[in-house]
């Protein structure tokens, strides 16, 4: 069924002159203003349980994200003390901002469990975009967008993690890692 747009319709006088919507909108704007300037006084006066203000006192009240929340990217470290990463190399080729670097070591034949490892594995922060492309491009659940969004540093190259800094034990991880699963499960033909 197609949709058309009548072009032709006729404003009357007071319409074209917006006067009684710009009035509307200075009245929400102006209610807004004068109810966070003066919205935290019964608040701290003990009046009011919950404040009507949305502002959040940033140090000292702490925003609870969304488990979809896209923050910083880490690797995850399985129970057995090793990381999850096998160094396929799909993170960094899936990354559009080509901040991930990863050095593969080869099993030399005395760890059985384990035939591929990264021997390094590096993300630069001063250039990550936080897509998640590599979360979604990772086939062992090794890497997953963390909800840790507090990474700015006045130094660049403070901002580039080794391994060591990106692990994160699976146990924190989980309810990331149960979305990530219900999520690729509905794309997942």
């Amino acid at each position: 069924m197609a949709y058309y747009v009548n072009r032709n319709v006729k404003l009357t006088w007071w319409e074209k002159i917006y006067i009684p919507e710009i009035l509307h909108g200075l009245f929400i704007t102006s209610r807004h203003f004068f109810l966070n300037l003066f919205g935290f006084i019964p608040f701290f006066l003990g009046k009011k349980k919950d404040r009507r203000i949305f502002t959040v006192y940033y140090p000292e009240e702490q925003v609870k994200y969304p488990i979809a929340y896209r923050g910083r990217p880490v690797l995850a470290l399985e129970e057995n003390g090793h990381p999850a990463c096998v160094a396929c190399g799909l993170c960094e080729a899936a990354c559009p901002a080509y901040c991930i670097d990863i050095i593969p070591g080869e099993n030399s034949g005395k760890q059985n469990e384990i035939e591929r490892y990264p021997k390094e594995f590096t993300i630069d922060y001063a250039i990550c975009i936080f897509c998640g492309n590599c979360e979604e491009a990772c086939p062992e659940e090794a890497i997953f967008m963390s909800d840790n969004c507090e990474i700015s540093m006045l130094d660049r190259k403070k901002m580039k993690y080794n391994m060591q800094q990106l692990l994160v034990p699976v146990a924190q991880l989980k309810d990331r890692i149960e979305f990530t699963r219900e999520m690729c499960a509905k794309w997942n033909y």
